[in-house]
């Protein structure tokens, strides 16, 4: 009778899976600690900022020629402007060379969403969530932090 139930020694992994584990690592490790955001490789801010009842947001308003305002979402903006936001957030530590370039080409951006724009006002917006009488609602304390005109045409 021969004994089929042999005892093997583990092998070690080969050295393709250890690069390819070694390569993962970098590649998700890298972007975090120099900080870029390249799709799919991320700074991991999207998981990595609190979340609480109070939160300041930065928004686009166009006033129109006629005088009247519209919060524009960076949503209606070409998909290049989606983060934008991130950018608004820096702003506050920037020279006025950055704020005005910064504004300047979101202005230019809005402008094709709404041709009528004299004026971009970027607003920090301070949120809170309040509760009352057993439902909750959002408030706004919003307050202009910089203005700027398009430099170009619609």
């Amino acid at each position: 009778m021969t004994d089929t139930s042999q005892q093997h020694e583990p092998r070690a992994p080969g050295r393709g899976p250890r690069a390819l584990v070694v390569g993962a690592l970098v590649l998700l490790l890298v972007p975090g600690v120099i900080g870029f955001d390249a799709w799919p490789l991320t700074a991991w801010r999207l998981f990595s900022l609190a979340r609480d009842d109070d939160q300041t947001r930065w928004v686009l308003e166009a006033e129109i020629s006629d005088g009247d305002a519209r919060v524009v979402s960076l949503e209606e903006l070409p998909l290049r402007y989606r983060n934008a936001e991130w950018q608004m957030a820096e702003l506050p530590d920037a020279g006025e060379d950055q704020r005005n370039a910064v504004c300047e080409a979101l202005a230019d951006a809005v402008i094709r969403v709404e041709p009528a724009t004299s004026q971009l006002r970027i607003v920090r917006d301070r949120q809170a969530l309040v509760g009352s009488g057993g439902s909750w609602e959002v408030t706004h304390d919003p307050e202009v932090f910089h203005t700027c005109e398009p430099t170009v045409a619609p």
